[in-house]
């Protein structure tokens, strides 16, 4: 009730701020609030259930393996099919928790042995991960369940990684972080213009968003450490081109919306960028990183902000550790990264202490 007299007061302000023009179906968005509100739980409480649920599954899989479900390939298709059926229909149907987390569970499982049902009849495991990746496609324009959709989203990725790897492509990885570093800048950057044009959209945003997020963190990780994946070191810069390109455009919405137009400043803005990421040249996860956490930063997505600092600690570690250099060569670069970076606190804090005095 509390939260609920917030928004009320939120949207007062608003309607305060904005004058006679500004106009709104209040019931409609408190009547959604609270319908939203009513349907989501804790976090840990989900993850119980979803845990849960997956152990009923798991159970129910081993009661079929004692009837001697194992024994046809058949079964596996069948079974697995029926599950992702099953999970999409009691999505689609029902909306409590404790049903939504048991349909999730059955969702995942039923890849699996669809999956590996494939495998038993000899499918090329191409022409599989590209029905892996249809089925997962198809059910986000099916059904917007949070959790599912995320999960699709995720299939969707690793199915796509995992066809780069499969087929010894590792050259196109830097390609397949390119496009995940578009497609997150621009769904990142433009939510009003995407919730707004369709309801589905709007449903499928939140998912979308924490959905893509891993997705390049899928390819961030393969190139991460350096003799996980074969790929010439050629072609990693691609992928930090791209992604710094992502970075300037974000520091170019950055300065815009602080309403830096002094050419002195701007430039000094950009030449800091750029010392930044100088040294990232060779090591896209840092400037990945560095995507999410300064997009994450912009929108105030708290959980993409965190998940982005944990992958830059990592993903520094991990580079500093495969630097073929002297101890004493990491130390002075790390020294070296260390003041560029005070140094842009400062000018930063420096320009929002002036900001705020005017």
């Amino acid at each position: 009730m509390e939260k609920l007299t917030n928004k009320k007061a939120f949207l007062d302000t608003i309607r305060f701020s904005e004058g006679a023009e500004f106009e709104c179906d209040e019931n409609a968005i408190l009547k959604e609030y609270e319908v939203n509100h009513e349907n989501t739980s804790s976090l840990a409480i989900k993850i119980l259930s979803i845990f849960g649920g997956f152990l009923a599954s798991l159970t129910f899989l081993g009661f079929l393996a004692l009837v001697g479900f194992y024994e046809s390939e058949f079964a596996f298709l069948i079974f697995g099919i029926s599950f992702i059926t099953s999970a999409i229909w009691i999505n689609k149907k029902y909306d409590k928790l404790l049903i939504d987390t048991f349909s999730i569970s059955i969702y995942v499982i039923g890849f699996v042995l669809f999956f590996y049902g494939l495998t038993l009849f000899k499918v090329d495991e191409n022409i599989g991960l590209l029905l892996v990746i249809s089925i997962a496609l198809s059910s986000l324009f099916i059904t917007q369940n949070y959790i599912l959709s995320f999960i699709s989203i995720l299939l969707i990725s690793a199915s796509f990684l995992k066809l780069i790897l499969s087929n010894n492509a590792y050259n196109l990885i830097p390609i397949y972080i390119a496009i995940n570093g578009f497609l997150i800048t621009y769904l990142f950057l433009n939510e009003a213009k995407i919730i707004s044009s369709y309801k589905r959209l709007s449903k499928l945003y939140n998912p979308a968003r924490i959905g893509l997020i891993f997705s390049l963190l899928f390819g961030l990780f393969t190139i991460g450490k350096r003799g996980l994946v074969p790929i010439s070191e050629n072609y990693i810069w691609l992928a930090s081109i791209a992604l710094f390109f992502v970075i300037f455009y974000i520091v170019k919405t950055i300065i815009t919306i602080n309403n830096i137009t002094v050419s002195k400043k701007k430039i000094i803005i950009y030449l800091l960028t750029a010392l930044v990421l100088l040294p990232t040249l060779f090591s896209p996860a840092i400037s990945g990183a560095i995507v999410i956490i300064l997009l994450s930063f912009l929108v105030n997505y708290k959980t993409g902000f965190v998940i982005g600092i944990l992958s830059l600690i990592y993903f520094i570690s991990q580079y500093y550790y495969d630097l073929n250099f002297t101890l004493l060569t990491k130390s002075i670069l790390l020294f070296l990264s260390g003041i560029v970076f005070i140094a842009l606190y400062i000018f930063t804090s420096k320009n929002k202490t002036i900001n705020e005095k005017i």
